[in-house]
């Protein structure tokens, strides 16, 4: 221990030691019109003392920019001007794609302009409830493990669903109601690990490596957005570099990964960007407790951006990932306990996702953009148990298959028809193929029974039609509607959205936005097979599209010492909900977060609701003067309603949540070209919510029964959290390497996770979740 110790204090000194000469980067990018998307030539662009104007492509090019934060400033006539702040490393150039706001100038006499809200979401029809995201976020919060879903949790309305997971529940809901995009299409769930139908996983795929500027929604969704009924990740992967080939590489807790980008061929605007990953999570075992499961994993993502004089912009990207579960327990029978159970696994997962887009620009004010995706997502599991009466031998339990194939495309056109006139529309179509099995081993008849099944497919088709209207400067009003048809049984919707936001004073920003929004069920829920139903039956085909309707009422407000205020309180009552068709049964898909929910359920009706209502307030101050800090606290009801028309709370309904999340970095050397950060997170809620377990009934029955008509009312141990992270970044001539500790639940306090009975000792046991966990990144740009 004391060898690896000196070797690692070696090991800094060395990154540390060198020339002190003092670190220049090139800092470069592209300045567009926020609504049309087309470059702007002579936009003046400058970062202290140096300045340049970019050209006829809307490019920029500032070399030898001292490394550490800036300020960078563009302005152009006829343009609101715009600052944002600009982490320049030794290791590689910094790209910027900057939008800018055209000036209305009927009004400037009682002009009021808000001071500069880093948070502001780029979709620029987006209103409330959104925000942007950086990849600096997802290396910088504290157990966000450069996770954009785990990151997420920190935002005021979003808690997560368990430790092990990056699913969230957002304002309440069910996580299976978020949508994940990339660049602008609908993708699956892009976590290693994922039940077939839920949104999240253990581990994401998408990397910081080739992560973009992105948004993140959490209600009233601009009318483009379908599929949806929470939340919503809009995600963009960064376009290489053109210029320079330039390379990374990270070890730590989570993988081994590196990436690659930089021209096709030098002087060609072509560009590629590559990341492959594969894991280290299994190595920790020893160490950890990661629950009896090897883990393992690897994924792949990709951008080629090809610009054309004429024909426009082709974008390849893709996403994909292979993943293995396994556990093997001893033979021996008195070492086998709740967390080392005796069964056998063998699961292997996989998912791919490629887009094709292609961009062109009709005239200097309209664009198309048509993109072709593919895509596949499946499972395959085996679980077995050993006899230890016969020599440890494998018993057979369950088998599980499943596939998703889906074909997508989608053709939006833009027109910003002037200052005040934006519209947008476009069609989509997603064409879904889908297999599910899944059967377990009926030891009394010798035989395989099936639990659920199905197969089939279907088409979802969508449309909308946006309208931003800039009324003058102060007020701005987005209206649109989205439609869909679902062919498998021709249920479909039409879904309004509207949003006023004022500027009442300087500084301040009131919003009112409501839509209605809708998501269809997972197609296994339309066509899986209960258990006791005939075959080739589907008894849950004519399902109804679930459907939400929203409302938010949004203040902002900013302040001179750079906090910003926001709070936005809202109301969501949903309807057309499956539920199953019993008067005395609890279930709803509300509560349900995957397929495997279904287990043991009866048939479905449309007939459930549900209601949302709450206020999430903000307190943020963006990275200034060394430091940030982001207080955020939510206080909110979840409750549903099953087939009989009783209201319960949802297993969702925490109640309250509270984060305290701070960071500070120091400058470190002679020139301070080295950096130390420390940043911390407090996180407090109500625990999630549970149905008390008649236990005299259970074990008469030989399963969980629940105490009738008292679902979902008892309320888990309050769920608390302290979590910290260190980081050290090492600027050199030509690199920069950051190592960097990242520790979950430091206190190691033991949350509560779920009750559940257990039939063979006819007792109430208690799961609990992650306790102390530490993650080891170190990191090098060059």
């Amino acid at each position: 221990m004391g060898k690896l110790t000196l070797t690692t204090l070696l090991f800094l000194a060395c990154l540390a030691a060198g020339g002190q000469e003092a670190l220049k980067q090139t800092v470069k990018g592209i300045i567009t019109d926020a609504d049309s998307k087309m470059p702007l030539a002579g936009a003046t662009v400058s970062i202290g003392e140096q300045s340049t104007i970019t050209d006829s492509t809307g490019e920029f090019q500032l070399a030898n920019v001292a490394i550490g934060r800036s300020q960078l400033s563009v302005s152009m006539v006829g343009y609101d001007s715009k600052k944002t702040e600009v982490i320049v490393n030794s290791g590689k150039e910094v790209y910027l794609a900057i939008p800018l706001v055209e000036n209305i100038r009927q009004m400037d006499a009682i002009k009021i302009v808000a001071r500069r809200n880093r948070s502001k979401p780029l979709n620029e029809f987006a209103s409330a409830s959104a925000r942007s995201f950086s990849v600096e976020e997802t290396k910088r919060y504290p157990a966000a493990v450069y996770d954009p879903a785990r990151m997420a949790m920190n935002y005021a309305g979003v808690a997560n669903n368990g430790d092990g997971n990056n699913d969230i529940v957002v304002r309440g809901n069910s996580p299976k109601g978020v949508l994940w995009r990339l660049e602008g299409i609908e993708i699956p769930n892009p976590n290693h690990f994922g039940a077939l139908g839920n949104s999240g996983g253990p581990i994401s795929m998408l990397s910081s490596s080739t992560l973009g500027a992105s948004d993140f929604y959490t209600g009233a969704f601009p009318a483009e957005f379908g599929a949806a009924l929470s939340g919503a990740f809009d995600i963009n992967f960064r376009t290489g570099n053109k210029d320079k080939r330039e390379y990374a590489f990270m070890i730590g807790g989570m993988g081994i990964e590196a990436a690659a980008e930089g021209p096709f061929k030098k002087g060609s605007a072509a560009s590629y960007l590559v990341n492959y990953r594969y894991s280290t999570l299994a190595l920790l075992s020893g160490f950890l407790d990661i629950g009896g499961v090897l883990p393992e994993y690897q994924d792949l993502s990709f951008k080629l951006n090809v610009p054309t004089k004429r024909a426009g912009t082709f974008t390849l990207f893709g996403l994909g990932g292979l993943n293995t579960a396994s556990k093997d327990p001893a033979k021996d029978s008195t070492k086998w306990n709740d967390d080392d159970p005796n069964f056998v696994l063998n699961g292997k997962g996989r998912m791919g996702v490629a887009g094709l887009v292609h961009q062109y620009f009709i005239n200097e004010r309209s664009y198309i953009r048509t993109t072709l995706s593919p895509s596949v997502n499946g499972y395959r599991e085996i679980v077995d148990s050993l006899n230890p009466s016969s020599h440890y031998d494998l018993v057979s339990l369950s088998r599980t298959d499943n596939q998703d194939l889906n074909f997508r495309a989608s053709v939006v056109y833009n027109n910003k028809i002037n200052a005040n006139h934006t519209v947008r529309a476009g069609v989509l179509e997603n064409h879904m193929r889908y297999r599910y099995s899944l059967r377990y081993f009926d030891e009394a008849d010798d035989t395989w029974r099936e639990t659920l099944s199905g197969k089939g497919s279907a088409n979802y088709y969508q449309a909308f039609a946006m309208w931003k209207y800039r009324v003058n400067a102060l007020v701005t009003v987005n209206t649109g509607v989205h439609a869909s048809h679902f062919d498998l049984n021709g249920t479909g919707t039409i879904e309004p959205r509207m949003s006023v936001t004022l500027q009442p004073g300087k500084n301040q920003v009131v919003t009112l936005a409501a839509g209605i929004h809708a998501k269809p069920e997972h197609l296994s829920t339309y066509l899986y097979v209960p258990n006791g139903t005939p075959a080739g039956t589907y008894p849950n085909r004519e399902l109804e599209i679930p459907k939400a309707a929203h409302i938010v009422l949004s203040y902002e407000k900013g302040f001179r010492n750079g906090f910003r205020l926001k709070a936005e309180s809202y109301y969501q009552h949903l309807y057309d909900v499956p539920v199953e068709e019993k008067q005395d049964s609890y279930f709803s898909m509300l509560n349900a977060a995957a397929i495997y929910d279904l287990l043991d359920i009866g048939t479905l009706a449309s007939e459930g609701t549900g209601t949302n209502y709450g206020i999430d307030i903000t307190l943020e101050k963006p990275f200034s003067r060394n430091y940030y800090a982001l207080v955020t606290g939510s206080v909110y009801r979840s409750r549903y309603t099953n087939f009989s028309g009783n209201e319960f709370n949802t297993r969702f309904n925490r109640e309250y949540q509270v984060n305290l999340i701070s960071g500070r970095e120091w400058k470190t050397g002679r020139l301070g070209k080295n950096i130390i950060g420390l940043n911390g997170k407090v996180l407090a809620s109500g625990g999630m919510k549970e149905s008390p377990i008649d236990l005299e009934a259970s074990r008469t029955r030989g399963k969980v029964q629940y105490v009738t008509n008292e679902y979902y009312s008892v309320a888990g141990d309050i769920y608390a959290r302290f979590d910290v992270g260190f980081s050290y970044k090492i600027n050199k001539r030509h690199s920069t390497h950051i190592i960097s500790l990242d520790i979950q639940n430091i206190t190691n306090r033991k949350n509560l996770y779920f009750s559940w009975y257990d039939n063979d000792n006819e007792t109430v046991k208690k799961v609990y979740q992650l306790g102390f966990f530490p993650i080891f990144n170190y990191r090098i740009e060059f």
